[in-house]
């Protein structure tokens, strides 16, 4: 069944906080209302999008200007409790990375950055139930403790750009993807007491090393509620699905898929630069699209010269939401209403540009869903 669904676009203001030092100019949220196809979904998803959290570059964080860095915000993941958002740059500190703790409770940007681990380039994030950090960055699986602060345990590597924590038996297991080689990678923790103390490869025929046929850049990697391994291959226009044996891999086609996350029986994926976030059931099959309203935003739909993806996704569980890493993104027209008010701020035709020269960069964006208040209209 095709179905067409014509879109209804809305608009709210959600008030920020004030002090007397600054003003944070109000998060503006888009209701996008859009029917999914598919015959088992009677009625119509709704989302309200609204920015995050963006890099605003006329200020500075922890006292360094943001003017030039951080870029390419790739990494994305929720903390366990759902307070926090960690974020993986890939330029920033001499032309190495960051990744950022974002305290999802502050509305000012600046001050929602309540820690900055630098000189890492972490293509990936997952994190567990005790609120470690699990940072894929490429030679290594470094895991840090929530605050950023202490290593616990590094992970050799080749090239890894998805990495996905889980518990099976008790133990804790790390799944990641080795995009050079095709392959996909088992570790069982080691630990003591609270502190993890090793990894070892364990698992499909011992080596924990599996071959995955006809793959060509496995990216993003997520374990399903069934326990079985997701795998995105951007290049190969594939995502994968295996058992945790090894066992039964099968495949699905999806037009460059770049991070999966689960939300129950349903997955998002992100579609890199495609800027779309499909949605998949258990068995594969597609059962909706979401696009986001770049406009109503005021974000530039194809990002920083057309480079803008949409990267790592952050569900929030129980159908809650979730987060998005808009790599590459920016705002249109080399302005921005989000931010603080400055020295950079003006009106113009009387409306507030808090950047009335630049644009600010890297979105993260958030989508909730909300009750449809009418059905789209269906157009045969």
């Amino acid at each position: 069944m095709k179905l067409h669904a014509r879109t209804a676009i809305a608009f709210a203001i959600a008030p920020n906080a004030m002090s007397p030092a600054h003003f944070v100019f109000p998060r503006r949220a888009v209701l996008l209302l859009g029917l999914l196809a598919v015959a088992h979904l009677s009625a119509a998803e709704a989302y309200k999008w609204s920015v995050q959290y963006l890099i605003d570059n006329s200020q500075a964080a922890f006292g360094r200007s943001q003017r030039v860095f951080p870029r390419h915000n790739r990494g994305l993941a929720l903390s366990a409790d759902g307070h926090f958002l960690y974020a993986a740059y890939h330029q920033s500190f001499n032309g190495s990375g960051e990744v950022r703790k974002i305290d999802l409770r502050i509305a000012d940007y600046e001050n929602a950055t309540v820690a900055v681990l630098p000189n890492l380039r972490a293509k990936a994030i997952s994190v567990d139930e005790e609120g470690r950090v699990y940072l894929a960055c490429g030679a290594t699986i470094e895991i840090y403790d929530a605050d950023l602060r202490l290593n616990e345990c590094t992970i050799q590597m080749q090239v890894c750009d998805g990495v996905a924590v889980t518990r099976e038996a008790g133990s804790l297991v790390v799944y990641a993807t080795e995009r050079d080689a095709h392959t996909l990678k088992r570790f069982v923790l080691q630990t003591r007491g609270a502190t993890i103390t090793g990894a070892v490869p364990s698992g499909f025929n011992g080596d924990g090393q599996l071959a995955i046929p006809h793959a060509m850049s496995p990216r993003g990697v997520a374990v399903d509620p069934k326990g079985r391994i997701w795998i995105a291959d951007v290049e190969a226009d594939k995502i994968f699905r295996v058992d945790r044996s090894g066992a039964n891999l099968t495949s699905a086609e999806i037009k460059s898929p770049m991070a999966i996350a689960f939300d129950g029986n349903r997955a998002f994926v992100t579609r890199n630069v495609a800027r779309e976030i499909s949605i998949l059931d258990l068995n594969m099959r597609v059962i909706g699209t979401l696009t986001v309203p770049w406009e109503e935003l005021e974000l530039a739909p194809f990002g920083n010269n057309r480079t803008g993806a949409l990267a790592e996704i952050a569900v929030v569980p129980n159908g809650n939401g979730f987060y998005v890493a808009n790599e590459g993104g920016q705002t249109a027209n080399q302005k921005s209403t989000y931010g603080r008010t400055d020295a950079s701020s003006a009106v113009i035709d009387g409306k507030l540009y808090t950047d009335s020269f630049a644009d600010d960069n890297e979105p993260i964006l958030h989508a909730t869903p909300i009750a449809a208040t009418e059905a789209p209209e269906n157009n045969p």
